[in-house]
């Protein structure tokens, strides 16, 4: 923005000093170019030349007035709106304090000349340099004015705060800076980051919120370039730092060193639960950033930092749950589905997500949300089958905590949650393992023939995009056609033989 702020002002003096010096050129060559004396009153009229100060001591003050009601209104405005930190980062700009006070130098100088001037005195290079003042600060006007009218936009605040504390880190790591200092500066930029978050989602600007959240998944990018080089001060936590917390949940932070992770991973959760309520189809935004997090933890292979974001994927759906919010639940299944499959190469992870997934089904069956568990069986479905193709030794505890997830209530049978399971089944066959099969057709024991083939029949009808528009848009049931014969192969061996009623409940074999 400051970039833009130079270019504009280059551009308006170039325009000044053409348009000026052209008009002069014309008039000066209209009166016979006479020489450079002509045009000064000096030691002829110097009433004249107070006569030509007055009016621009007017205009500067016309000027600062401008300035003074744009700034006035627009910044207490937008931090009402925004964050009170505008304020102070207002006056911190290098930009702002220079035009206000070359504005402010510039008026006080043209009285200070005009005060000069006396019936046999005329400070000529003085008059000289405040109409060149003028000129300049009068080209300077309209950039400023369009550098404060984008300083005060959102998406400019959240790039300000994003770079300051990008810097902030960049100084600690480089030892130029001290980190108990830098925490306490850095948790400020932080919960600003937040605070315009939330205040945006009380207002529906969703662009804004999104681009929040992206711009803590970047703080958390440039931060892991640094994180190793962090001197061991840096991880110490302070109460003041995350007031509320346990004396052993501060001492975990320091012994984890995730502080950092810990404040801005807060700022992203404030904004999924402000979503749950206030903003239902932005949820989306706040566990695709957190799934973005936990890969690129993966990646860096920081296991605390990514074991942190797997715990706040839990609070996502935990607070999903409590609210009944089927649409939440169904987005944040997806994206621990697909963080699920990038950890397949993780067993114990592996092990973990897919007893989180039967707890929170479970909880959600404990809310009266009976569509929730079948989701969940889909999506661990899909881990499970991963993790298989992977050889994972996770494989076989995830497939127990799919089977454990249950697919009726009594005589009534879920069709999703059996549906679920025959995919699964069929894949067992298609990849020639009997054992695992064989452990889906006992658990489907109680579920009748008719309803096996009513499901069969469902899932090689269903087309690929789902007949609504949704934020995964795939039809849960899509197969593949080159998994559908063995799909149908499952279903025919677990209906050979098998009367229509319902079969006695079998118990799952653990191992």
């Amino acid at each position: 923005m400051r970039k833009l702020f130079v270019r504009s002002l280059a551009i308006a003096f170039v325009a000044f000093a053409l348009l000026f010096g052209a008009e002069f050129f014309i008039e000066w060559s209209r009166a016979g170019f006479p020489r450079w004396g002509s045009p000064s009153w000096e030691g002829v009229n110097t009433g004249k030349i107070i006569d030509v100060l007055s009016p621009m001591a007017r205009a500067y003050n016309n000027v600062l007035a401008m300035l003074i009601a744009t700034i006035g209104l627009a910044i207490p405005l937008t931090a009402n709106m925004h964050t009170p930190k505008l304020i102070e980062m207002f006056l911190r700009d290098k930009i702002n304090r220079y035009v206000l006070t070359f504005m402010a130098f510039g008026a006080a100088h043209v009285l200070w000349v005009d005060y000069m001037i006396g019936p046999e005195f005329a400070p000529t290079w003085a008059v000289v340099l405040a109409i060149y003042l003028a000129l300049a600060g009068w080209a300077l006007l309209i950039p400023y004015f369009f550098y404060v009218v984008r300083f005060v936009d959102p998406s400019r605040l959240l790039v300000r705060l994003r770079e300051d504390a990008i810097e902030i880190v960049q100084k600690v790591a480089q030892r130029k800076l001290d980190p108990l200092e830098a925490q306490m500066v850095l948790s400020m930029r932080v919960g600003q980051i937040g605070t315009i978050v939330i205040k945006s989602l009380d207002r529906n600007d969703r662009d804004v919120a999104a681009e929040g959240a992206w711009s803590i998944k970047v703080l958390l990018d440039q931060y892991d370039q640094y994180k190793s080089r962090m001197p061991k001060e840096w991880f110490v936590v302070d109460r003041a730092d995350f007031v509320g917390l346990s004396d052993e949940a501060l001492e975990m932070l320091t012994e984890t060193k995730t502080w950092y992770e810990m404040k801005c991973l807060l700022q992203l959760e404030h904004g999924f639960l402000r979503a749950l309520h206030n903003a239902n189809d932005t949820v989306s935004t706040f566990s695709d950033a957190l799934r973005v997090i936990a890969c690129r933890a993966e990646a860096h292979h920081d296991e605390q930092a990514l074991r942190l974001a797997i715990r706040f994927f839990n609070n996502y759906l935990r607070e999903a749950i409590k609210a009944k919010n089927l649409r939440a639940v169904y987005d944040v299944f997806h994206q621990y589905r697909r963080l699920g499959r990038e950890l397949v190469d993780r067993p114990e992870l592996l092990r973990e997500i897919g007893k989180h997934f039967s707890y929170y089904a479970g909880m959600a069956r404990t809310y009266g949300m009976v569509f929730a568990p079948q989701l969940a069986i889909f999506d661990l479905g899909y881990v499970t089958r991963r993790a298989y193709e992977r050889a994972s030794p996770a494989a076989g505890e995830l497939l127990q905590e799919v089977l454990s997830l249950p697919h009726r209530t009594n005589d009534d049978v879920h069709s999703m949650a059996v549906k679920a399971k025959l995919i699964l089944g069929g894949f067992f066959v298609e990849n020639k393992r009997e054992a695992e099969a064989e452990l889906v057709r006992r658990n489907l024991g109680d579920v009748s023939t008719s309803e096996i083939e009513r499901a069969e029949a469902a899932l090689l009808a269903a087309e690929r995009s789902f007949f609504e528009v949704t934020d995964r848009q795939l039809n849960l049931e899509y197969v593949p056609p080159e998994r559908r014969e063995p799909l149908r192969k499952f279903c025919a061996q677990l209906t050979m033989a098998r009367p229509s009623g319902p079969h006695p409940i079998v118990p799952i074999a653990t191992s």
